[in-house]
């Protein structure tokens, strides 16, 4: 069974990923109930990258406990990023990379087509980024990033938010377009990564429509998002999810 089968087979409880800067955060996130860790810098932004030093270290202390992604930046800044050296760092599995300020680029499509395929033969998969305030962004549409994913065989689709302070993906989607769109992601065979400034109150919401991985980083830290990761604050996501999920099942059964 791939890894891909074991995150998205159905009936299984989300897996739940935090975002961490450094060696001390990942503990932190493992401590608290991490079953995936992914590296970002929340300092540089949405999908801020860390140096590749620090991400080489990471992989080190990290010695296949968990699953590993990477945010890269924003393709459109690719060509001149110090990030590009992520890549060819071993032990990461995902990697991420958004398409704000493409939304007027005719080739956004053959551009994110040929860094998947640059991800790809560096033994790497690209995770579709969709940015829930994608006009805010200046990013393509949903739905377009989610056909575009389809065709590329895509094994993941982000939703995130580009602007950590206006809304999170919980909010900018009306009400029922979120899980309509999650649904599509999952009928598509793909894995829903849930993100985008989400909540401890937001867990049982996200479990419910299907999501397949929910990811934090303001939620796991001691109060604003750049600070440092809480493992008590980690394990009450945990906690949260588990009963989220135990009480899915039982109703399930119950059925």
């Amino acid at each position: 069974m791939s890894r891909l089968d074991e995150i998205i087979g159905r009936g299984r409880r989300p897996r739940l990923l935090v975002s961490v800067r450094d060696e001390s955060e990942l503990e932190d996130a493992i401590s608290g109930g991490a079953d995936w860790i992914d590296f970002k810098e929340p300092d540089e932004g949405a999908l801020g990258p860390v140096s590749v030093e620090m991400a080489s270290r990471m992989v080190e202390a990290i010695n296949e406990r968990t699953p590993i992604s990477a945010a890269l930046g924003e393709l459109v800044d690719w060509q001149n990023s110090p990030s590009q050296r992520i890549l060819t760092v071993q032990g990461i599995g995902v990697v991420k990379l958004g398409l704000a300020g493409l939304a007027s680029e005719r080739n956004w499509e053959a551009m994110w087509l040929d860094f998947n395929q640059h991800a790809f033969d560096q033994g790497k998969q690209l995770a579709a980024v969709v940015y829930a305030d994608w006009q805010r962004a200046v990013a393509p549409q949903p739905d377009a990033v989610l056909a575009m994913a389809i065709r590329a065989g895509a094994k993941y689709v982000l939703i995130d938010t580009w602007d950590k302070k206006s809304c999170s993906t919980m909010s900018c989607f009306s009400p029922g377009e979120l899980e309509q769109f999650v649904s599509q992601i999952n009928r598509s065979g793909m894995a829903t990564v849930l993100a985008g400034s989400l909540q401890l109150a937001d867990v049982p919401s996200a479990t419910e429509m299907g999501a397949d991985i929910i990811a934090v980083r303001g939620a796991a830290c001691e109060g604003l998002r750049t600070n440092k990761i809480n493992p008590d604050s980690v394990r009450a996501i945990r906690e949260a999810l588990d009963l989220a999920t135990s009480a899915d099942f039982t109703v399930t059964i119950d059925q």
